[in-house]
């Protein structure tokens, strides 16, 4: 059976694509270095668009006579109330834009304007060097560095200099530690109250990551005008030791937040970037439920706990539930054993390693 892979990897080659949703212009030249606030593309996207009749507005007896009423052309911009079209004469009648807008098309006796248009701009989302440039819609770049994968993300891009510290790592945030030094820096944790949220917010923070948050606060998360990024999921189970422990290890280095939404068919997810000097391997993407694997825990009374697979069992097995699915035999700490559902396991790559916290001398994971 195909496993859920999640990266709590401490060096990996990362390669991530930047792309418009629609044609647009890129930015930037294969080779070039990149900041994570750097627009690497933009484009604009119509939001409304009208179609001008004039044959029928102006009762224009033929095709060639709407055109000659017609005062304008393609590309033009035009304010409200401008005059689009016009008979003439002493009693003429016109045609007037209802609002702002800029001509499209003008063809057969009609004028197609676009009433609106949206700036989409594409950052970069992480440091690194452009790879590839994709005309029209972007470019793929490429860095060496930490990379922490989450499971939920509120669709914001933030960076920032990682201010935290372990306690905070291992417990809940509170608004006495958000000051002065917080205002751009990104700040992690194990779970936050809402009046951390909004505290965060007046105080314009880079970014946030937690381990875990209420449910609740879902709808409150999705309107923060910064990035946060939840790792091991909801409820109020924190921060899972091998994140903290990572996060721990880089205090204080400028990390990147991609708070995307996971989407499971495109492959994208929420993630933190550390950029970080040397080389290594690509990570892999895909792997097989086995035995001896670190595994993260997604639901239940242990969401959030880090295991390993003592064994898989045969078939399927009857849960306490009363269904029956493919489960494991999973090791918690040195003598707790329980038998989970694959389906609700994350298997943890870590490149064969793990740098622990500095105080802890590290965890090695084989």
């Amino acid at each position: 059976m195909n496993a859920q892979l999640t990266q709590i990897n401490p060096l990996t080659l990362i390669h991530r694509n930047r792309l418009l949703p629609v044609p647009g212009s890129v930015n930037v030249r294969e080779g070039q270095r990149v900041a994570p606030e750097d627009i690497v593309a933009e484009a604009s996207i119509p939001a409304r668009h009208y179609l001008v009749d004039v044959v029928r507005a102006l009762s224009a007896k033929t095709l060639s006579a709407a055109e000659k009423m017609i005062t304008r052309k393609p590309g033009e911009v035009l304010q409200k109330n401008d005059i689009i079209a016009e008979t003439g004469g002493l009693f003429s009648r016109v045609i007037r834009t209802p609002g702002e807008g800029r001509v499209v098309s003008v063809n057969k006796g009609r004028v197609l304007i676009e009433a609106e248009s949206t700036r989409i701009k594409m950052q970069a989302g992480l440091a690194g060097k452009v790879t590839q440039v994709i005309p029209e819609r972007g470019a793929t770049i490429q860095c060496y560095g930490a990379l922490i994968q989450g499971v939920w993300g509120n669709a914001l891009l933030g960076c920032g200099p990682l201010t935290t510290d372990y306690e905070s790592l291992s417990g809940e945030l509170k608004t006495s530690a958000i000051g002065v030094t917080s205002r751009g820096a990104v700040l992690a944790g194990g779970t936050c109250s809402e009046a951390f949220l909004a505290a965060a917010a007046q105080e314009k923070i880079g970014g946030l990551i937690l381990g875990s948050i209420s449910s609740s606060l879902i709808s409150t998360a999705l309107e923060l005008p910064y990035a946060l990024i939840i790792l091991s999921g909801f409820g109020d189970h924190g921060m899972d030791e091998l994140s903290r422990s990572l996060l721990a290890t880089y205090i204080g280095r400028d990390v990147s937040i991609n708070a995307v939404k996971w989407n499971r068919l495109t492959g994208d997810r929420p993630e933190v970037y550390i950029p970080l000097e040397g080389e290594a391997h690509a990570y892999e993407e895909q792997a097989m439920y086995t035995s001896g694997q670190t595994v993260r825990l997604q639901t239940g009374a242990y969401a959030g706990r880090i295991g390993r697979i003592e064994s898989l069992l045969p078939g399927v097995t009857l849960l306490p539930s009363g269904l029956r699915a493919a489960a494991a035999r999973v090791v918690f700490g040195e003598n707790l054993r329980e038998i989970i559902p694959l389906s609700n396991l994350d298997v943890i790559f870590s490149n064969d390693r793990f740098i622990g916290a500095p105080d802890e001398g590290g965890v090695l994971w084989h």
